[in-house]
């Protein structure tokens, strides 16, 4: 038995919390709304989103489907996921 399953064992009976405290972040409302023409979510920085050129999300969305004007656009956390996917296996991405 390590050190950590010991204080664990202590706690419990000593009668403490045994699970961890974990502080949950409200977000507000974001300022720039995702490129994606279907996604309601937010691409701040806060939010999780990202800044992605105009031709490498052109790859993965048709044109018609990304809203927002100049070179690079901003997309959420979870589209930034499903361009991850998407581009996995390209090789011009790769270094």
């Amino acid at each position: 038995m390590g050190f950590k399953a010991k204080a664990r064992k202590a706690r419990q009976g000593s009668g403490e919390e045994t699970g961890r405290k974990r502080r949950s972040k409200e977000l507000e409302d974001g300022e720039k709304p995702c490129a994606i023409k279907d996604c309601t979510n937010w691409a701040d920085k806060s939010h999780g989103g990202r800044s992605i050129a105009f031709d490498n999300l052109a790859d993965v969305w048709d044109e018609g489907d990304l809203v927002g004007e100049g070179r690079r656009l901003a997309i959420c956390k979870p589209c930034y996921r499903h361009y991850k996917k998407e581009k996995k296996d390209d090789e011009s991405q790769t270094w």
